[in-house]
């Protein structure tokens, strides 16, 4: 009986009294390193993720080297493709600005062209009018009046007596011939010696002479002295 009593107090006093809570130890957990910042390679900069894992494979100095070169390369050819540019439009700008001051001494030059032209005319129409003038001055001095040379051999004619002169050929070189008739031979004789003797008559022969009953016909040729009546028709 005392048994079942402990007992029974014991199991009593179990559900009267409060539990007290008991505390479960948490693990601690072990700390992480802190992750190394990656630096990428050169070229390779959008191949590896942040914080990530790097997938290609580290380049050796070499590669590094080559990749330099490739930029150093491509940086040089842009530069020489710009200077090439510039100094192209250079030339172009060279170009055109010499082609306008080319185009402008050339109407300048066409412009003195034309005016040399003009006064070349005006100086070969000068020198033609002169070269006219004086060919009619020198046509005119060597002119003569056909007239007046008749005239003068009738006038020596009437001084034979009564030779007639029937016919009168003159030449260019003032060369004559006289064909004419008169009374008798002595009147020949007087025309003859008058021609022959006048300071105006270069030469002058009998050429033929003949009595037909009535009247003596003869001829005479010869030349005048031009100069002569040159100088009586300028007079």
């Amino acid at each position: 009986m005392n048994n079942q009593e402990t007992e029974a107090k014991k199991i009593e006093q179990n559900i009267t009294e409060p539990k007290v809570p008991v505390k479960v130890a948490q693990p601690v957990p072990n700390p992480v390193p802190a992750s190394k910042e990656v630096t990428p390679k050169p070229g390779y900069e959008n191949i590896m993720a942040e914080n990530g894992v790097n997938l290609i494979p580290t380049l050796s100095k070499e590669e590094v080297i080559v990749a330099e070169k490739k930029k150093k390369l491509n940086v040089g050819s842009i530069v020489s493709l710009l200077i090439l540019v510039v100094v192209s439009i250079l030339i172009i700008g060279f170009n055109i600005v010499s082609r306008m001051a080319l185009n402008s001494e050339q109407a300048k030059l066409n412009t003195y062209e034309a005016k040399v032209n003009k006064m070349t005319l005006k100086m070969i129409s000068s020198n033609e009018i002169t070269e006219r003038i004086q060919l009619y001055s020198r046509v005119l001095s060597e002119a003569y009046s056909p007239k007046s040379v008749v005239d003068y051999v009738n006038a020596i004619a009437s001084k034979s007596g009564t030779s007639v002169i029937d016919k009168f050929s003159l030449g260019q070189d003032l060369s004559f011939t006289i064909d004419g008739t008169t009374t008798d031979m002595e009147n020949v004789s007087k025309f003859w010696y008058l021609l022959s003797n006048d300071p105006k008559i270069e030469t002058v022969t009998l050429q033929s002479v003949g009595n037909n009953g009535n009247y003596v016909k003869f001829i005479f040729k010869g030349k005048l002295i031009l100069k002569e009546f040159l100088n009586s028709t300028n007079n």
